[in-house]
């Protein structure tokens, strides 16, 4: 595991805060939805960095074969014990999948992207494991976000890796900033195999057609921009919701 931030769920108590994670299901799955259609009972599925395994648990609420793979054993251990007929736990590599080609139908990537040490190799393995007619849901933090939503500070992923450790030193929340992330184009680059279909500005434009009313409620003056704006400005919102699938296919 030479490379990762183990342990992640100790350093980043939301991961396992059920309200967060019930909320950003849901859009997930409206997204999930509005691609696929409403019966999704027979997709094989794989949550790449389930944590805690709530939003895999609630998974399988809709699903009858989840996986859930981490390499933070310990987050993986205290999710087992919700164990369901439907649902299992593998601690794993995302740079290495324990899984056949072609074994998976639906892969759920969720803002997973910036944490591993290789982006390139993480989507060459969910391509490998993706059937033919699977998809992948990815959500993804811009680079050019302006501001930085795990150490909630502005313009922290803009700088270069010395000028950032710097920056969270000298605000106390923490000592080396780990995540790399991508612009919108970077993005592009990376998902070269794949069909990327975007839904960002449809989950704008319609949030409570996807469970997204939040984005509006914390930040009620993004409401009231007019919906060209968000389209002149993509390049800058801070995430990004896909779906992928194969491009041979």
């Amino acid at each position: 595991m030479k490379g990762y931030q183990l342990n992640y769920s100790k350093i980043n108590s939301a991961v396992l805060d059920p309200l967060s994670r019930e909320r950003k299901y849901r859009k997930m799955i409206s997204v999930i939805r509005d691609y696929y259609g409403d019966d999704l009972s027979n997709l094989r599925c794989l949550e790449v960095g389930a944590s805690g395994g709530i939003i895999t648990s609630l998974l399988s609420d809709d699903l009858s074969d989840v996986v859930g793979l981490d390499i933070d054993a310990d987050a993986l251990h205290s999710a087992s014990k919700n164990s369901k007929k439907s649902l299992n736990y593998v601690i794993g590599d995302g740079l290495n999948l324990p899984f056949k080609d072609s074994a998976i139908d639906l892969v759920i990537c969720n803002h997973i992207y910036e944490h591993v040490p290789n982006a390139d190799q993480l989507f060459h393995e969910i391509y490998r494991v993706l059937s033919d007619g699977g998809f992948c849901y990815m959500a993804a933090g811009n680079k050019l976000m302006v501001y930085e939503g795990h150490y909630h500070l502005p313009f922290l992923s803009w700088l270069p890796k010395p000028v950032a450790h710097c920056y969270l030193k000298l605000t106390g929340r923490g000592d080396h900033y780990y995540e790399n992330h991508l612009s919108y184009i970077g993005l592009k680059k990376l998902l070269k195999n794949f069909n990327v279909i975007d839904y960002t500005l449809e989950i704008i434009y319609y949030p409570r057609r996807f469970a997204a009313e939040e984005l509006f409620d914390q930040h009620p003056i993004a409401a009231k921009i007019p919906k060209s704006v968000f389209r002149i400005l993509h390049s800058l919102i801070p995430t990004y919701i896909f779906i992928l699938t194969k491009k041979h296919a």
